[in-house]
């Protein structure tokens, strides 16, 4: 796999509606490669916060720009939107966008769920929902009628009138070794966070990427390391670089990301106890194109070829250096992205995970 793909997080819990697309359009003008949406219903905050449908920015951005890829950073496929409707919306995208467009899954959050009247099942719960979702959406981008009862989801004479014209890649987030194989099962991409300690990456998530890839015939190097980091960017001032990302304290609280906590004003009310000086050790903080390099270093050496940067302070700033000063290194250093951008799980390997699962259909 040639190139890495580098591009921004158009943040929807922190931007508007019309500000979300003047920087995927300013993104494209700048030569980046990628625009990943944040799929939000609630926000991390309260303050000054939003809470954008990344889908419908998606789309005016696609029309907008002529190559940027596209995808969200993520989408939860499981309660308030159903595997199927998911399906549905991103192959009419990729109709629009033949070749520009992604979908990144996860098991999702409470803040996003809990307020449109769903329950918050535990973790294993939604890592298996997950899985039987994304299997769902894979058969039915076949274009095919189907029949399904699973554990959580079926379909019923179900028919996409307008499958993909690509393959459509798909990206699974998760931080954890369950998630990480389950990646290799079913997804063209694993999507993580930045850590410190390299050795989680080295010899727990990877390791469970390459047993799941082996588990339908594939091999882990297939799946492709694709990584959102955050960073407050002020090309004068570190200090209001460092302040701009205070907002997101609350995301640094793990225990926020599993209970049935939707309510913006209390996880605020929780992340602004967290110091300064842990949100400047955990994010990216940063004034100009050395330390965007310096930190870039560290995660491609261990191998990860899509990276999207979620920027508080001054984005378009940010965008700029990105692509003028970042963008021009990584493709001297690492060679040129192949387009279009085109997912590498085959029918072969879906029918390997239905032999492996007692799947009995046809594709």
């Amino acid at each position: 796999m040639s190139g890495v793909r580098v591009g921004i997080v158009l943040a929807s819990e922190e931007y508007s509606p019309n500000e979300l697309v003047r920087q995927g359009v300013e993104a494209e003008r700048n030569g980046l490669d990628v625009a990943w949406g944040s799929d939000h219903f609630h926000p991390w905050f309260d303050t000054a916060a939003h809470g954008v449908f990344i889908w419908s920015i998606l789309s005016s951005l696609g029309t907008l720009t002529k190559k940027i890829v596209m995808g969200t950073s993520v989408t939860c496929p499981l309660f308030r939107y159903p595997p199927p409707v998911v399906a549905q919306a991103f192959s009419t995208m990729q109709n629009l966008f033949p070749g520009r467009m992604f979908l990144g899954v996860g098991t999702g959050e409470a803040l996003n769920e809990v307020p449109c009247g769903f329950s918050w099942p535990p973790y294993r719960e939604r890592l298996e929902r997950l899985e039987e979702a994304v299997f769902i959406i894979r058969l039915l981008w076949h274009g095919k009628q189907v029949t399904y009862h699973g554990k959580y989801y079926s379909l019923n004479k179900a028919k996409l009138y307008d499958p993909p014209p690509i393959n459509i890649p798909v990206h699974i987030a998760s931080s954890g070794a369950r998630g990480a194989r389950l990646a290799g099962m079913l997804a063209d991409a694993f999507m993580t966070l930045p850590v410190d300690d390299h050795t989680i990456y080295t010899q727990r998530l990877f390791p469970a990427i390459d047993r799941g890839a082996r588990e339908v015939g594939r091999s882990g190097e297939d799946i492709e390391k694709s990584l959102l980091i955050h960073v407050g960017f002020d090309e004068q001032d570190y200090e209001k670089a460092l302040k701009s990302l205070l907002p997101w304290r609350g995301t640094l609280l793990p225990i926020f990301f599993d209970l049935n906590v939707y309510d913006p004003r209390y996880i605020e009310m929780h992340g602004n106890r967290v110091s300064e000086k842990i949100v400047e050790d955990v994010f990216l903080v940063a004034t100009g194109s050395e330390e965007v390099i310096r930190y870039l270093e560290r995660y491609l050496k261990l191998g990860f070829r899509h990276i999207a940067f979620s920027v508080s302070g001054d984005p378009v700033g940010f965008i700029k250096t990105l692509g003028k000063k970042v963008a021009p290194w990584l493709r001297e250093v690492y060679g040129e992205v192949q387009a279009p951008y085109q997912g590498g799980y085959t029918r072969e390997h879906l029918q390997k995970y239905m032999e492996l699962r007692g799947i009995k259909l046809e594709l």
